[in-house]
């Protein structure tokens, strides 16, 4: 009951104006003697790692703080080829094996694979396999490359931002596909990886680190992008791909027969780099 009751509030909140506020805020600029308090209560609170690096004369605003960079050595780099690596910080909820177009999205709740990537590329991963990684306020809110490969295109949809608590996972069916996100696509020789990268309340924005391409903008509108052979972008496992201004999910997408997932259980936690699975793609 108490999750319908929170599910007709968020339907009515303007979730999307509340969202741009919120990282209006987080983007101000505050004297060290107000900000710096706030970041070490923010710290203690969520239990935020010290591994972060602090610009010369600190964070100008919180997303500064939020949006940090760790320190060299603070996760795992030195990467064996055909794995795929976590790439983010963050809560394993669900992975396992997509039945025909059906994700599982929580207990008894599902969504589908032409809901979450409304084209044809949707197509690509019918009868893979997925992983869906939240991230909590005190992580580490950098997107790093889940394998190595070419950037072969991204896809940006425009939609609400309801919360991606618990309550609202368990609660709404199809919060995935109804949330805004942006998606990137990556080749490995014939295969084809993606990387859903989900909005939420609160989220000021997704940004991307390949292009200047972010989320929840004023005037939005559903476009995807697929790059020719030539302007595919290289990218290696843990490098850098986008960003979270404020937190949320993200969801791996593979295709059928192309990784084993090593052995967890939902509820494990994972940071940037550790290994998810052996990658079983063919060379083109």
């Amino acid at each position: 009951m108490k999750n319908k009751i929170a599910v007709f509030i968020f339907y009515l909140l303007p979730k999307s104006l509340l969202s741009r506020l919120a990282g209006r805020i987080a983007r101000i600029e505050l004297p060290r003697a107000v900000l710096d308090p706030f970041i070490k209560w923010y710290c203690q609170k969520y239990r935020v790692r010290d591994e972060f690096i602090t610009p010369a004369g600190g964070f100008k605003n919180f997303d500064d703080f939020f949006t940090r960079r760790l320190r060299t050595g603070a996760r795992a780099s030195n990467y064996k080829e055909k794995i795929a690596a976590s790439p983010v910080d963050g809560r394993i909820d669900q992975y396992g094996e997509i039945r025909e177009s059906t994700l599982i999205q929580a207990k008894g709740l599902t969504y589908s694979l032409s809901g979450l990537i409304p084209s044809d590329m949707s197509k690509e991963f019918e009868n893979g396999s997925y992983m869906t990684l939240y991230l909590s306020p005190g992580d580490y809110h950098r997107i790093h490359s889940t394998v190595t490969g070419r950037i072969s295109g991204y896809y940006n949809i425009p939609g609400k931002l309801f919360t991606v608590q618990d309550y609202m996972v368990k609660g709404l069916e199809g919060l995935f596909v109804k949330n805004e996100r942006i998606i990137t696509y990556i080749r490995i020789g014939s295969s084809v990886v993606a990387v859903c990268k989900i909005g939420a309340l609160n989220v000021g924005r997704i940004s991307l680190s390949y292009c200047d391409i972010a989320t929840n903008r004023l005037f939005r509108r559903r476009r995807e992008f697929l790059l020719d052979e030539q302007y595919r972008v290289p990218v290696k496992t843990g490098e850098e791909i986008g960003v979270f201004h404020l937190g949320s999910t993200v969801i791996l997408l593979f295709q059928k027969n192309s990784i084993s997932f090593f052995n967890f259980k939902p509820g494990d936690t994972i940071r940037v780099g550790e290994t998810i699975g052996t990658l079983n793609q063919k060379e083109s």
